[in-house]
């Protein structure tokens, strides 16, 4: 495993796999936490009927349909019952086996399926040596398994596609149909043809594991399709393919689990990571992981009855049948923990020769009353020095070379100092308690080597001793862990200035330091985008681009937005150019004069009339009693300018303020952000058709009428929303319905 050294720390759960780790007791999530393993939980009160029923010497059958039904067998009554997923009620399948099917032997249901490629119900039928496929429905007999040739009852055979007491049936998605055949002690093997595989058997038998098999499921997932078998004899279980080739280890072995943990095995399901079987000698369903090596993992808790037969459904539950007429129990997998895990790793190392271990960091979610971490470590300078793990013990770090968290042992802290200067191996190791509901939640484990402790700031001569450098550096570190939060905030504090890293709850007071009032309905997303664009447009404030940004950002409306002063171009005639001095002015007497001031000025066009005269009062020229006014030489030319200067126009369309409180909003916004020294003046453009300006079809323009007649005292303008003497004159041919819609003119 290689460090990083720069960072001096590496962290050990790589990919979320938590590679170069083994573990007992524990499962792995999708995000790569670990957690106590989760077992089944069975309701709070089991019937009684199931608890006090008898131990089963044969497996009975459960079936889960999509809907919620459920089928159960029940072998020593001769019936196959039916709980609705409707109301819950129990009933019996009527007529069956099919009454024309002949017979001499009773009807013994055992193991049941429901078909993953088809709308099949096959019952095994242990007394007479054969499996009925049928119709859930309709419960018409389709075909039959295992039948023997002739028109006589039917009865046991030996050879390739007879059965002799079939038990347990399973089935994959792609149609393959797999029957325990208990009698002859083998497991034969039909495709979804319905034809059969004899030589699944001889590959299953070439083993050499099975001697008397007992039950069987099957496990798909990733592509992969396994079928577990269970061995009587052995008191193993074994693993094979869908060809019947045994899997095998990374060594070459056949894959089993199992022995040592089941004494009666009876009844079995597979989940995506888990396997279940029932044991009869214990009266419980115990639960085995599936991973490189099958561990168990525990016991369903509250469960404590016999079990005949098991059915794991894909709503988290596990139904389990005694193998009477009493309903199967459901068991919720995810109901319970174990009590018990442990994690330990193999040798780490960094690329470095010699190592200066520091601290182990667990990032741990918070912990639960009852739930416990104890972390271990052990540091060496040989790879062979690995200090020995027994998970099945209670102690499993029992050995001293195991360095726990605290001396006593401590739970609970989430660091530990490792210390062990100059060597490059390290081994980890942390002990996982809970109390049946609860557990830690370790995500990741940091490690941190090769870094500048406290004890840099001491004196050099406390460095020159390495027994009083390892000392002060654990003591050191326990100051290091108080200080290191608040250091941490200290680090992280541009992140408060970031609009898009600030915690939630500092958007308000990062707003503060622009002079920014949020408003409290937006979003957060919607906050974050205002803070991190409104420093720019400060720049703008006060010009026409920055209003315009202003009111899209915090109103939401676009708007145009025009000066009447930008269009004040005066006409004026060209003037004789003047000379710059009188010598100039004497050499020019005598040339045609030179015209300026002549460029663009086409009145009507791009100019218009001045509406005052720029120099004032003049006797005798402009001015008139009661209608004129001196002016100083500082205000020469202002009447050319006063009407429109310092004045401006906001344009907004109606669709955009139809909301009542969107022009109050834009009134404020504009008040608030508009030069003090101006004027403006807020114009809502109505749709109406202006081929140019508006004339999007729909959108801001409509198609109507005639405009409507001036009237004096409103708010209508000439040649806009109104015309004078209202609709012209109608024209004989176009419409001339007199009194309707033609007036005489």
């Amino acid at each position: 495993m290689a460090g990083n050294g720069k960072s001096e720390f590496i962290y050990l759960n790589q990919r979320g796999a938590w590679p170069n780790f083994h573990r007992e007791g524990l499962s792995l999530g999708s995000d790569g936490t670990l957690r106590l393993a989760a077992l089944p939980l069975a309701p709070a009160l089991v019937p009684d009927e199931v608890k006090s029923a008898p131990i089963p010497k044969a497996p009975s059958g459960v079936a889960l349909a999509p809907d919620g039904t459920v089928f159960f067998s029940d072998p020593q009554g001769g019936h196959v019952l039916r709980i609705s997923g409707c109301d819950q009620s129990v009933s019996p399948l009527c007529c069956l086996p099919p009454r024309d099917l002949p017979g001499a032997s009773p009807f013994v249901p055992r193991g049941l399926m429901l078909a993953k490629n088809r709308a099949a119900l096959y019952v095994v039928d242990s007394g007479s040596h054969r499996v009925l496929v049928l119709d859930p429905g309709e419960l018409q007999l389709l075909e039959i398994l295992g039948q023997r040739s002739g028109s006589g009852p039917s009865g046991s055979g030996s050879a390739p596609g007879q059965l002799n007491h079939p038990w347990s049936i399973a089935g994959d998605r792609a149609g393959n149909v797999y029957v325990l055949d208990f009698g002859n002690q083998r497991v034969q093997k039909w495709n979804s043809l319905g034809e059969l595989e004899p030589e699944f058997w001889d590959h299953m038998r070439a083993t050499g594991n099975l001697k008397n098999p007992g039950d069987i499921c099957i496990w798909e997932n990733s592509g992969k399709t396994w079928i577990f078998v269970v061995d009587l004899t052995a008191l193993e279980i074994f693993a094979f393919d869908s060809g019947g080739h045994a899997i095998r280890n990374a060594d070459g072995t056949p894959l089993s689990f199992g022995k040592g943990t089941i004494f009666a095995p009876l009844g079995m399901a597979a989940g995506k990571d888990s396997v279940w079987i029932g044991d009869n000698a214990a009266l419980r369903v115990f639960q085995f992981s599936i991973s490189d090596s099958f561990s168990f993992e525990g016991a369903a808790s509250g469960y404590a009855a016999p079990v005949a037969s098991l059915a794991a459904d894909g709503q988290q539950n596990l139904w389990v049948h005694a193998g009477t007429g009493a309903a199967p129990v459901a068991l919720w997998l995810c109901g319970a923990r174990r009590t018990r895990g442990t994690l330990w790793s193999s040798a780490i190392q960094v690329d470095h020769p010699k190592v200066n271990w520091q601290r182990l960091q667990a990032q741990l979610a918070p912990l639960a009353p009852d739930a416990h971490l104890e972390l271990f470590v052990h540091t060496s300078d040989h790879i062979g020095d690995a200090p020995p793990v027994n998970p099945g013990d209670p102690n499993p770090f029992a050995d001293p070379r195991w360095l726990p968290a605290g001396v006593p042992a401590a739970v609970n802290l989430d660091s530990l100092y490792i210390g062990g200067n100059g060597v490059p191996y390290l081994w980890v190791g942390a002990q996982f308690t809970g109390g049946g509901a609860s557990t830690p939640a370790l995500s990741d484990l940091r490690v941190e080597f090769d870094r500048d402790s406290y004890l840099r700031y001491l004196p050099a001569i406390y460095r020159e001793d390495p027994t009083n450098s390892q000392f002060l550096t654990r003591f050191l570190s326990l100051f290091e862990s108080f200080f290191e939060e608040v250091e941490g905030e200290i680090k992280s504090l541009p992140a408060l200035f970031d609009p898009y890293a600030v915690p939630p709850e500092f958007l308000t007071w990062l707003a503060a330091w622009l002079g920014l009032e949020l408003d409290q309905n937006w979003t957060a997303a919607k906050q974050r985008q205002v803070l991190s664009e409104i420093f720019e447009l400060y720049a703008w404030r006060g010009t026409p681009q920055g209003l315009r940004q202003m009111l899209k950002l915090f109103a939401g409306v676009d708007c145009v937005i025009q000066e009447p002063l930008l269009n004040a171009a005066w006409w004026c005639l060209p003037t004789a150019e003047t000379s710059c001095c009188d010598a100039c002015s004497a050499g020019s007497s005598s040339a045609a004069p030179v015209w300026q001031n002549t460029q663009n000025s086409v009145l009507g066009i791009n100019t218009m009339l001045a509406p005052a005269q720029p120099q004032g009062a003049v006797v005798g020229t402009s001015a008139v009693l009661d209608q004129s006014h001196l002016i100083n030489v500082d205000e020469f030319g202002s009447p050319l300018f006063i009407d429109v200067a310092y004045q401006f126009s906001v344009q907004i369309y109606r669709s955009q303020v139809m909301c009542p409180d969107a022009l109050p909003r834009i009134r404020a916004l504009l008040d608030q952000e508009k030069p003090a020294h101006t004027i403006y003046d807020l114009c809502i453009v109505d749709p109406q058709m202006s081929v140019g300006i508006q004339c999007r079809l729909g959108i801001d323009s409509v198609v109507g009428g005639p405009p409507r007649s001036l009237s004096l005292g409103s708010d209508q303008r000439l040649g806009q929303a109104a015309s004078l003497a209202g609709p012209g004159i109608s024209q004989v041919g176009k419409e001339s319905r007199l009194g309707v819609s033609t007036r005489l003119g």
